[in-house]
C-alpha cells in the first residue's frame, strides 16, 4: 500500500497544482465504478439484500460484499419503470424480464429520479441552444411514466 502511494506521489510531485488535480480526476474517472449510484435493495421473492447500481446507460444487480456484477440491463432494453407508492416498491420492465424491489438506503423515488434523469439526458442533443423540455423532464423523473 505504502509503495503504491509513494509511486503515485512521485508521478505528480513535480506537476503544477492544476495538472496534478486534472491527473487525479482522470484517474478517478477511469475507475470501473465511476459515476455509478449505489442503492441497497431487496428484490421481491429474495431474502438477501443486494446492491443496485444506477449508471448513465445501465442498471446493475451487484453483490453487496464484493461489488461483483450479477446482472446488467441497458436502458435501451427498458420498456417501463414505475413506483407503487403504497408498497414503496419499484418495478422496472425490461425486454427479457421484470425487476421488482424495495429500496433500503433511500426512498425508491430517488432511484426513479436517477433513471428518469439519465434517460432525459440521453434524449438531448449536443445543440447548446436546445430548449429544456420541462414537461418531459418532470414526466420522466416524477413517476408519471
Amino acid at each position: 500500500g505504502v509503495q503504491r502511494i509513494l509511486e503515485a506521489h512521485a508521478n505528480v510531485k513535480d506537476l503544477p497544482l492544476n495538472d496534478a488535480k486534472l491527473q487525479y480526476i482522470r484517474a478517478w474517472q477511469a475507475l470501473p465504478e465511476y459515476g455509478i449510484a449505489l442503492f441497497l435493495v431487496k428484490h421481491m421473492g429474495h431474502k438477501r439484500e443486494e446492491l443496485l447500481g444506477v449508471a448513465f446507460n445501465r442498471i446493475m444487480r451487484m453483490e453487496p460484499n464484493t461489488g461483483d456484477h450479477i446482472k446488467t440491463w441497458r436502458y435501451n432494453t427498458m420498456k417501463a419503470w414505475n413506483v407503487n407508492w403504497e408498497t414503496r416498491h419499484m418495478m422496472i420492465q425490461f425486454e427479457e424480464d421484470n425487476v421488482v424491489f424495495s429500496c433500503l438506503t433511500a426512498d425508491c423515488k430517488v432511484v426513479h429520479e436517477f433513471i428518469g434523469g439519465y434517460i432525459f439526458l440521453s434524449m438531448r442533443t449536443k445543440d447548446a441552444n436546445q430548449n429544456l423540455d420541462d414537461e418531459l423532464f418532470h414526466k420522466l423523473t416524477g413517476g408519471w411514466v
